[in-house]
């Protein structure tokens, strides 16, 4: 060999010594794994190792693809024989490996070849993105589920920035708009102000605070619970995360209840009030008609006056105990089937009468019939007309109609049904919006005569006919009230009995019962001036025992007798000692009739004599 032929080799044999120092350092070194192949792997740099958990010796001995998860061999394979083939398929891809102690990992390669004398050899880079493949697809699932929240969620959500330009909305939100809102101000688009809201939570949510607030939009009539909290976007950007949700429903409920647990309170003192008023009424109407009964045509004209003045006067006093008793804890409406129209006709008619309203009635002609107490809704129609009338003082239209409703699903605190809606509608001066929520609350009124008790009433009639009543309002446009009954079960309407009026006269034994003794005074002498013998009794003991001992034709009875058994406890031992003995439950408080069917009659103080004794006479004849 020549001299300068065998330097040339050295040289050659130099360089390439460098280059292999040079191209181990720099693999040795590298983050990402290196390796060389044909189909066995020729070198792994550490990195690789580290990845695979094999050593460049266990790798020697596989083949590419033996370390590849079966999903992706088949390509992995092809792949590699087609570059050893001098082929070029897609030099980056995306696999999952077995490492050694046998978990899966997500490696991105690429991978080309060199030539080697006339073989190719691949040569590629090995990464390991499982971290970031897990977090892709974590990220992907939650904001898949974020999105279904997002379509799911009932409420509304929307962010802002401090200029109130909204960056996101929710479809809900978009949907009760109406259009696309990102970039428009929140207080326009939302809310219809000009100006910023000023129950806006952005000055709170500036200083760091997450707020949260129920707020009433006058505009729609709506109340929200609102969330409203800091959020910064990766780009250092501050925005305001608001979520609103409408608690419309729940507010009316929870208003409900509230007047509900007043009208309860106040049922324990109406009730006991109106007990004992009834009781003095029953003694003067009784006593009026005693001193009637007795002078009889020896009565002037005069002392004739001032009897039928007395008579007014009670009878006055009743309308007021009648009005406390609506309020009465368990008070039942004595309900028949009954058509509308003619009530509605009538009452407006007598409350409009010389008035400058003018009114216009439209009722459905199939209209259904409800179950109502006519006297009891009589005075609702009354009180709503009254109200109308006050709030036109200067003359106006009032519209009223009655039309059928069947409802499929609840509405409100209706449940699914047939109903008849009764709807009041005038051109008055309308409520503040301040006072419409408290209008139906007892003893609450804005006139300076009012009482507070005609709306309240009107409510709880509404009410103990198992209806809803509610109002709409805005000042300066008028008011519409809205009655809803629920309709019979009846297809004809129950037609009243006429009374008799002819004196009465009769004979046998009556046992009085009644803790009031001007009561059981002036009911004594009723009856014994119509012929009967009568027995008193002012506590249970004394009735039982005279009930035992003598033969009763019939027995009048108190329902309740404070700290004592009332007509309830008596009644069984009663009829023990005699089957045959008639009946009459007399109470001063509101009286459910079906819960007292044992008793032959029931009378309501207070009652005149003429009352007592067409009871009577009915029983009797029976």
């Amino acid at each position: 060999m020549s001299d300068s032929k065998f330097l040339k080799e050295s040289n050659n044999k130099h360089l390439l010594s460098e280059s292999e120092v040079k191209f181990r350092a720099l693999t040795d070194f590298a983050a990402v794994g290196i390796y060389l192949y044909r189909e066995t792997f020729i070198y792994v740099n550490p990195a690789f190792e580290r990845i695979t958990g094999y050593t460049l010796e266990e790798l020697r001995k596989k083949k590419v693809w033996e370390i590849v998860h079966p999903d992706y061999q088949e390509m992995v394979k092809e792949r590699v024989l087609a570059r050893l083939r001098g082929e070029q398929p897609s030099p980056r891809y995306e696999i999952k490996i077995i490492t050694k102690d046998g978990r899966e990992k997500w490696i991105e390669i690429s991978a080309s070849t060199y030539k080697e004398g006339d073989q190719y050899v691949g040569i590629g880079t090995f990464i390991d993105v499982t971290e970031v493949k897990n977090y892709s697809q974590k990220l992907a699932e939650t904001l898949t589920e974020y999105k279904a929240i997002l379509q799911a969620f009932e409420g509304y959500i929307y962010t802002v920035s401090q200029e109130f330009r909204i960056r996101f909305a929710n479809p809900k939100l978009e949907e009760k708009i109406g259009k696309k809102i990102v970039g428009l101000t929140c207080y326009e688009t939302i809310f219809a102000r000009k100006e910023p809201c000023p129950w806006c939570s952005v000055p709170q949510v500036l200083e760091g605070q997450s707020v949260q607030k129920e707020i009433k939009i006058p505009k729609q009539d709506k109340w929200y619970h609102v969330v409203a909290t800091p959020l910064v976007y990766p780009d250092g950007e501050r925005f305001f995360f608001h979520l609103m949700v409408d608690i419309t429903q729940q507010k009316k409920t929870q208003q409900e209840y509230l007047r509900a647990t007043k009208l309860e309170s106040l049922s324990l003192l109406a009730s006991g009030i109106a007990h004992d008023f009834n009781n003095f009424l029953t003694a003067i109407l009784g006593n009026l008609s005693l001193l009637r009964l007795r002078l009889q045509k020896k009565l002037s004209p005069k002392e004739e006056k001032l009897i039928k003045q007395a008579e007014k006067a009670c009878l006055k006093a009743q309308g007021l105990t009648k009005q406390l008793l609506t309020f009465a804890k368990g008070g039942s409406p004595i309900k028949k089937a009954a058509p509308l129209k003619d009530l509605l006709e009538e009452t407006i008619s007598f409350c409009l009468r010389g008035s400058d309203i003018t009114w216009e009635l439209k009722v459905e002609d199939d209209l259904f019939l409800v179950d109502v107490d006519t006297v009891q809704f009589g005075q609702v129609v009354s009180n709503l007309v009254i109200n109308a009338k006050q709030a036109m003082p200067q003359g106006g239209r009032l519209w009223v109609s009655a039309k059928n409703l069947v409802l499929d699903e609840p509405q409100g605190s209706l449940k699914p049904g047939k109903y008849v809606e009764i709807s009041f509608r005038d051109e008055g001066k309308g409520i503040p919006e301040k006072y419409i929520h408290r209008i139906f609350d007892p003893y609450f009124t804005t006139k300076k005569e009012g009482s507070g008790l005609g709306l309240a009433i009107c409510y709880s009639i509404v009410k103990n006919h198992g209806g809803h009543i509610e109002v709409f309002s805005k000042e300066g446009s008028g008011t519409t009230f809205k009655i809803y009954l629920p309709a019979s079960k009846k297809e004809k309407f129950d037609t009243p009995s006429l009374v008799q009026q002819e004196i009465f006269k009769g004979q046998g034994k009556v046992l009085v019962f009644d803790d009031e003794e001007t009561v059981r005074a002036t009911l004594r002498e009723g009856l014994e001036l119509a012929g009967f013998q009568v027995e008193e009794a002012q506590d249970a003991q004394e009735v039982l025992k005279r009930a035992k001992d003598q033969t009763f034709d019939l027995a009048i009875l108190d329902l309740t007798v404070p700290g004592g058994m009332g007509a309830k406890e008596i009644f069984p031992f009663l009829k023990s000692y005699n089957p045959k003995i008639k009946t009459i439950l007399i109470s001063g408080y509101v009286l459910d009739y079906e819960k007292h069917k044992e008793f032959d009659a029931i009378l309501k103080k207070p009652f005149t004599l003429q009352e007592l004794f067409e009871t009577i006479r009915k029983l009797l004849n029976a």
